[in-house]
């Protein structure tokens, strides 16, 4: 039992490793982000940001594959003010896509880091602060 046990627990621990070709494989998929798919962000934005409409200094990567059933992947850089009213720096938030829609996120995703990922600026994201002006 107990040696069952340790390779279970293996099994699930090298289970969400990717290696460096599957990781080529994903960034070689990179698109620009569509129309619809920035306004869809955009409106998420509002669920996901303590205080969406403070947002500045935002930039989108590229879209990326995750397989091929439709998910997809798409990294978002902001300043957005934080529960206590203060800007806290810029950070990174992983949007996972299933058919152009945002299903979940992940603040500070490692492939959001990675030099490889290409970003250009989300001024569609900015823009929500002049909903309130």
């Amino acid at each position: 039992m107990k040696k069952q046990l340790m390779i279970l627990a293996a099994a699930l621990a090298t289970s969400g490793c990717v290696t460096q070709e599957q990781f080529d494989k994903v960034m070689a998929t990179q698109r620009p982000p569509s129309a619809a798919e920035k306004a869809a962000i955009v409106s998420a934005a509002r669920d996901y940001f303590v205080d969406p409409y403070s947002i500045r200094d935002a930039e989108i990567s590229s879209v990326v594959r995750l397989n091929d059933q439709g998910l997809e992947a798409v990294c978002v850089k902001a300043s957005a003010k934080n529960r206590m009213g203060g800007y806290a720096g810029r950070t990174s938030t992983s949007v996972r896509l299933f058919k152009g829609k945002p299903m979940s996120t992940l603040e500070n995703a490692p492939a959001c880091a990675m030099p490889q990922m290409r970003y250009q600026r989300f001024r569609e994201l900015e823009n929500l602060r002049n909903i309130l002006n």
